[in-house]
């Protein structure tokens, strides 16, 4: 009588083995850069916010006879970023404020070496820049 044995060597477990973990070593760093990039992502649009805010702001300031300039103080904008609390420093660095620009930057409230810029000039581009 003969018996078969059924089963995986050493060997072929140990190819396996490897052949998961450089799919993982390649994997693993791809996914944090691509949720680091999403991150990014969500600071521009909390930006844009802010942007859109200050120019609010600095109509509004025109129409009612004061001086057309933006303003330093988040609380004047009527912008809610309360979903990004738990990610981003709030409230954001808003400098550099004068009638024509100013400049707004977010940081990581979990890496600090990350951090999202605008500088914003009125009648231009905004320029970008992040880390």
């Amino acid at each position: 009588m003969r018996r078969t044995e059924r089963g995986f060597t050493l060997m072929e477990l140990m190819v396996v083995i490897v052949i998961v973990a450089i799919l993982a070593a390649v994997a693993v760093p791809l996914y944090i850069n691509y949720v680091k990039d999403a991150q990014r992502t969500e600071a521009k649009g909390a930006i844009g916010a802010i942007i859109t805010g200050e120019q609010a702001y600095y109509q509004k300031a025109v129409a009612n006879g004061g001086g057309a300039t933006f303003t330093s103080d988040f609380t004047q904008l009527n912008v809610d970023l309360t979903d990004l609390a738990t990610k981003w420093t709030l409230p954001p660095t808003i400098s550099g404020v004068s009638a024509t620009g100013f400049t707004v930057k977010l940081t990581s409230a979990t890496d600090a070496t990350m951090w999202v810029q605008c500088v914003y000039t009125r009648g231009g581009s905004p320029a970008w820049t992040e880390q």
